[in-house]
């Protein structure tokens, strides 16, 4: 091993040798100066690189900062428009400022993956700079390496005696320790420099993941964007500006609401109880434990359960989750059960299906655009059951999917896996 050939020396035969190596190793030490020269250069040029997209980054932050307060600002003001009474001005005002609230949020991800683009291309160039540094010490070395195993078999007196005199080798004898030092230094630098790219490959990984999963939530933004001026456009076409017809569609949805919720809760009851008197009951609990799956191969949830930002909260509480899927997109199935009821352009709902479950639960699939199954029929968890549409109470399509227990909306997520 290098290092243990150069251990602290003692003026034995090996210093001799290395007093040689030094003298003979001009052409070595003006190799590593032109390398040295040309890497300052490249490292000079990159840096100049590396300083304009840390200042381009600086900027990006002072865009991102902006774009936040701005979003506070419109939060403010939906947060406080929601504790004024229920109007028609309010109503669109509150939608006007979620929208603009939406887009500012858009350019602030489409800002973020810009920074995160500039601070991937400035890893990189630190990245480069590590690695031609690394390969410029290693050819140090294998250069010394070389001309060490060159001279290892030499007869140390003739290298001795090819000095011009004993006082010269004798005033290189003192550099030998130096240059030990300065090798086992080089050896450090390239272990640390290493170390460095190795640190700095794992957070380009991680920035390029956290671009990905950006590039996600800005369609997400995009969607629900589109999803909340299709709400008011609805709004807007149902009223045609007049409060005294918006008052009466609240008025209406509310009655459609109560009316659906009563009317589902009532069949729920009424079925379950038929079904323990029938031979149904027995299979409907052959079917085990309840272990529900998503009812589309999309997990994107556009309004949650009891959803703050649902553009309707002043009216009434969403009872279940928005599934943001297009037009005709397959539902299926979320447990095994016995299909209670078929709902066909309700007002509420929609075309909409029930599922009675074990434990109590029941599930409800609603604003379909097409059904597969029809009332009194028993179903397996996964099987397609129909598809999603915009019928009903909706400003564009998706599947509102509810879970219900004895009767009552209960969060979905809390049985969804």
């Amino acid at each position: 091993m290098l290092v243990e050939k150069i251990k602290p020396l003692k003026f034995h035969i090996l210093a001799i040798f290395l007093m040689w190596l030094i003298i003979s190793s001009g052409s070595f030490l003006l190799f590593r100066e032109i390398r040295a020269e040309e890497a300052d250069t490249n490292d000079s040029s990159d840096q100049a690189v590396i300083t304009d997209l840390n200042r381009q980054i600086k900027e990006q932050q002072e865009k991102l900062d902006q774009l936040a307060k701005k979003i506070d600002t419109y939060n403010t003001n939906i947060k406080n428009a929601r504790n004024e009474s229920v109007s028609l001005n309010n109503q669109i005002y509150i939608l006007d400022n979620q929208i603009a609230k939406a887009e500012l949020d858009i350019e602030a991800k489409e800002e973020e993956i810009k920074t995160t683009e500039l601070e991937i291309e400035s890893v990189e160039l630190e990245i480069k700079n590590s690695e031609r540094k690394i390969e410029t010490n290693k050819e140090q070395l294998s250069a010394f390496i070389r001309r060490l195993d060159q001279y290892d078999q030499k007869n140390y007196l003739m290298v001795l005696l090819s000095n011009n005199s004993f006082s010269e080798f004798f005033d290189q004898v003192k550099y030998l320790e130096g240059i030990e030092e300065e090798i086992q230094e080089t050896l450090n630098r390239t272990q640390e420099l290493v170390e460095k790219l190795s640190k700095q490959k794992e957070g380009l990984t991680a920035k390029k993941n956290q671009l990905s999963e950006l590039l996600n939530k800005l369609e997400e933004e995009k969607l629900t964007l589109e999803k909340q001026k299709e709400t008011k456009q609805y709004l807007i076409n149902q009223t045609r500006s007049s409060e005294k017809k918006y008052q009466s569609l609240v008025t209406d949805l509310k009655a459609q609401q109560a009316a659906a919720n009563s009317a589902v809760a009532s069949l729920e009851r009424t079925l379950r109880g038929e079904l323990e008197k029938k031979s149904g009951g027995e299979k409907l609990k052959s079917f085990g434990e309840i272990a529900m799956i998503w009812p589309t191969a999309s997990h994107r949830i556009t309004a949650y359960f009891h959803d703050n930002d649902y553009p309707f909260r002043q009216l009434f509480e969403h009872s279940g989750l928005d599934l943001g899927v297009g037009l005709g997109t397959p539902v299926k199935a979320a447990e095994s059960g016995y299909i209670a009821k078929v709902g066909i352009n309700t007002q509420w709902y929609g075309n909409y299906i029930m599922i009675i479950h074990n434990n109590n639960l029941a599930t409800l699939y609603a604003h379909l655009s097409s059904v597969s199954v029809k009332a009194d029929d028993f179903v397996l968890k996964g099987q397609l059951i129909g598809s999603s549409g915009n019928t009903g109470f909706s400003t564009g399509p998706h599947l509102h999917f509810e879970v219900r227990s004895n009767g009552i909306p209960v969060n979905p997520l809390n049985y969804l896996p």
